[in-house]
């Protein structure tokens, strides 16, 4: 790979944090199931788990606040932080 080709592959790769733990993301639009997956991988359809998921620091407006199911934010290219929160449904 040339050191061109190289550089154009790294454009497509977002750093954002997850519950304290960097992660890459191909995508600037990450989605609320993404995020989930990471902090819980294979939980995030359980019917007895329920998830909050909190955003800071994001490229969109706001730039901070819950991401719920079934949306999505745009992330900077380094350092939007993500909060997952998981609760048994009672």
């Amino acid at each position: 790979m040339s050191t061109d080709e190289h550089v154009a592959e790294n454009t497509e790769e977002f750093e954002i944090i997850v519950d304290t733990v960097p992660h890459i993301v191909r995508d600037a639009r990450v989605t609320w199931e993404q995020v989930v997956e990471i902090a819980y991988p294979g939980q995030s359809e359980e019917p007895k788990y329920v998830f909050k998921v909190q955003y800071e620091d994001a490229a969109s407006h706001p730039s901070s606040g819950t991401l719920v199911k079934g949306a999505h934010v745009e992330v900077k290219r380094k350092g939007t932080i993500f909060s997952v929160l998981r609760s048994l449904v009672s």
